[in-house]
């Protein structure tokens, strides 16, 4: 009777304590750089506002951040100048970083760690984005049909491992980051509403991450300037002064308002068809507005001058414009109406002609 009592009591014990039993608190993290002699490391948090170099002495250092497996840690290893980025999810356990002109490697001391998650899915995203190089640069050296198909099917089915693998983490680690990146990554994939109804679907710690935030801060930017609402004003402090798109649009004129920037190809390769409307409609109340965001003005001004495009211009080297709608991808085009009313929104090339042939200009199209 006595050892059934020991027995019941010692797996009340058991019991009590598997309960009890939480994660640590802090993650601490070791690091090590193998080689090289010019070596630096930073780390960047978003969550928690860090961005900071981390001392190194002698090839190692120690960093300690607060558990959260909810969010994403960036580790940024120079070596000899070369960039070596590392991300890691600080769930608590024990963490060790190795560089090197390699790569990185990072272990855990729990076996069921989140970050080999983290690590396969971004090993099978960079298999892709070496397919995906690859495919690109035979493309243009080569015309060799059989190796372009070869290559262009390793990259699907590489493709649709990875895109497996974000379904499935979207799915099974709703409380942490993991989650967030899938979202991130198939965000494409899915109309506002459903990526609405799928964040609430995660733990509230997720939910209030940084980027998780932002995407519902989009999603409310875009209701907020749907098509048929009235335009959402934005200013951008510029060396002239303030400019404002209400110093365009809700003036009686049809705009165009073309959203892009010099770095971005798609956007140049768009401005051959917005130059023949320009032609077309040069003199009517149907006007073109380039929207130059997140560049450099100097670049910004040196693409107007070089693809010569004459119509006026907001130079936003921040995000200002973008932000303001909702945009998360360029080249971005809306028509406003002559009162600003928003008549159509992500349109391009032959769309465009489209959403004008609705307009009383419709007669042009005839």
């Amino acid at each position: 009777m006595k050892l059934r009592l020991y027995s019941i009591f010692y797996i009340i014990v058991i019991a009590v304590s598997a309960c009890t039993s939480s994660t640590s608190e802090t993650t601490r993290i070791h690091g090590c750089i193998v080689g090289g002699i010019d070596n630096s490391v930073t780390v960047y948090v978003l969550d928690y506002g860090i961005r900071e170099s981390i001392e190194i002495s002698n090839g190692s250092f120690i960093y300690e951040l607060k558990t959260n497996p909810a969010i994403v840690a960036t580790f940024t290893c120079m070596i000899d100048g070369r960039r070596i980025d590392q991300t890691l999810i600080p769930d608590g356990s024990d963490l060790t970083l190795v560089f090197s002109l390699d790569g990185v490697s990072l272990k855990s001391s729990d076996k069921k760690s989140i970050n080999y998650k983290l690590m396969e899915i971004d090993q099978v995203y960079h298999e892709w984005v070496g397919f995906n190089s690859q495919y690109r640069l035979t493309q243009q050296i080569s015309s060799n049909k059989s190796k372009l198909d070869s290559l262009s099917e390793i990259e699907c089915q590489v493709y649709e491992k990875l895109q497996a693998l974000y379904f499935e983490n979207l799915k099974n680690n709703k409380d942490n980051y993991l989650s967030v990146q899938s979202l991130i990554a198939l965000e494409a994939d899915f109309s506002d509403i459903q990526k609405d109804s799928l964040i609430h679907t995660l733990d509230s710690a997720v939910i209030q991450t940084a980027r998780i935030q932002k995407i519902l801060k989009n999603i409310q930017r875009r209701t907020c300037s749907r098509e048929g609402m009235p335009f959402v004003d934005f200013c951008v402090d510029t060396e002239d002064g303030i400019v404002s798109l209400s110093d365009y649009v809700g003036k009686g004129n049809y705009v165009i308002a073309d959203f892009w920037a010099s770095w971005c190809q798609p956007c140049i390769e768009e401005m051959s068809h917005l130059k023949e409307l320009y032609n077309q409609f040069n003199g009517t109340n149907i006007i073109i507005l380039g929207i130059a965001v997140a560049d450099k003005l100097e670049n910004s001004r040196n693409a107007i001058r070089k693809y010569e495009l004459p119509w006026e211009q907001i130079l936003d080297t921040g995000n200002i414009a973008l932000d303001a709608y909702g945009i998360q991808s360029i080249p971005y085009i809306i028509l406003f109406g002559p009162d600003g009313t928003i008549l159509r929104r992500g349109v391009r090339g032959d769309e465009i002609d489209r959403a004008l042939a609705d307009t009383k200009y419709s007669f042009l199209y005839e």
